[in-house]
């Protein structure tokens, strides 16, 4: 690992997202807590998750091909002081008790942009300046970094609160946001050069005519979109069911935020380490129909530490089924067309999380969070057994390297 420091300007990136990483799972964390302060209410839970996924999900698909143009570390740069600077707005108005719920929408809009520029413009730039042989230890190193951020964040946030209150969190989180736009500013401008390319719309309009060539993809990214249609719903839900349900305090909360981080980190090991299954289909719909199962146990449980172990189980599952759907794209697609399929792939994976936070929202308000889990459980599982009986699936277990290498060919 100390070759990747002898870079200087990996020390400074790594610093950057470290900081970044922390501060975002601050800023998602002081959110929530602060809408549902302000508001009691289910569905302003559900409407600022969905305020914040929509401009995110715009920027993602629209920003990629002009990101090459920009240079990466001013993007990087203003990514992270516009989101110290919103919060900044955001804690004068809530120690001067003015925050509104207004306040935390433009807050969420600002932030839905500003963060999808982060980390494809920082991914970029340690292309540059790592050598080819050692990018794979540099991103896993930055990968694990941000892992270890997402699951200690939560978790330190919900002390923080217990024992010091909102105030000193939003000056942490400022403080975070700024200092991880200084670590950037140290890097040295990137050497950036760009063709002319084709617009937008031509690139993703080839994108779609690749999943007419190769309708399993599709099919994974419409459960994708299922899937993702019920954890939109259930996530803005985490925080009433945690305090409101069964009983938690904010410490309870930062560990439940934390639970799905640390199932996903223990997933990615146990995958890492195991032999490619024989099966794909097999894995990725048992992944899900798993998924749907736990859901409903969630609406059942009333004990924080069967929830808690619940939700690890869930972030496992979650990282599963992520490796292999993207070892699936990653074999399938051709390398000159992985940037096309991609922006339909974000689409596809995305597009059901707001519409699924303010429908989620909507039913726990009218019903109760119980109700709520047990209908995106239920979907999942009617979705998923269906999967099992389309034909289309049986592809995934299909020779996919052989398809790639036909797929590229002139």
């Amino acid at each position: 690992m100390k070759e990747l420091f002898k870079t200087r300007s990996f020390l400074w990136i790594w610093l950057g997202q470290a900081a970044s990483a922390l501060g975002g799972t601050f800023a998602v964390f002081i959110m929530s807590w602060l809408v549902y302060d302000l508001t009691g209410s289910k569905i302003a839970m559900g409407s600022i998750w969905v305020f914040f996924m929509i401009p995110s999900l715009l920027t993602q698909l629209l920003s990629g091909p002009y990101l090459d143009r920009w240079d990466r570390r001013s993007v990087m740069v203003f990514s992270e002081w516009l989101r110290a600077g919103v919060f900044l707005a955001g804690a004068l108005l809530y120690f001067t008790n003015l925050l509104t719920l207004w306040h935390m929408y433009a807050i969420a809009v600002l932030m839905g942009i500003a963060e999808p520029l982060f980390r494809p413009a920082s991914m970029a730039y340690v292309a540059q300046v790592l050598p080819k042989e050692r990018l794979m230890k540099g991103n896993s190193f930055l990968e694990g970094t941000n892992q270890l951020m997402m699951l200690i964040g939560p978790a330190l946030g919900g002390v923080l609160l217990q024992f010091t209150g909102a105030g000193f969190i939003l000056g942490l989180l400022v403080l975070t946001l700024a200092g991880a736009g200084f670590f950037l500013c140290l890097l040295p401008k990137s050497d950036h050069h760009f063709e002319k390319k084709e617009s937008w719309f031509s690139q993703f309009k080839e994108g779609l005519s690749f999943y007419k060539m190769y309708p399993v993809l599709l099919g994974v990214g419409l459960l994708l979109m299922v899937m993702n249609f019920c954890t939109g719903a259930a996530i803005p839900m985490f925080l009433p069911y945690v305090t409101d349900y069964l009983g938690g305090n904010s410490i309870q909360y930062g560990l439940f935020t934390s639970a799905f981080s640390l199932g996903m980190i223990l997933g990615a090991v146990i995958t890492g380490s195991l032999k490619e299954p024989k099966n794909r289909r097999v894995v990725m719909l048992g992944v899900a129909l798993f998924e749907g199962s736990l859901f409903i146990i969630l609406g059942i449980s009333t004990n924080f530490i069967v929830s808690f172990l619940v939700t690890v189980l869930h972030g496992i599952l979650a990282i599963t089924f992520n490796i292999h759907n993207t070892t699936l794209y990653q074999r399938r697609v051709p390398d000159h067309l992985r940037g096309r399929v991609f922006a339909v792939r974000i689409l596809l994976a995305q597009a059901g999380m707001p519409v699924g936070a303010m429908l989620g929202s909507i039913v726990a308000e009218t019903w109760s969070i119980p109700i709520l889990f047990f209908i995106i459980g239920g979907l999942m599982t009617i979705v998923t057994v269906t999967a099992f009986c389309l034909p289309i699936f049986h592809q995934l277990n299909d020779d996919v390297s052989a398809t790639a290498k036909d797929a590229a060919a002139p």
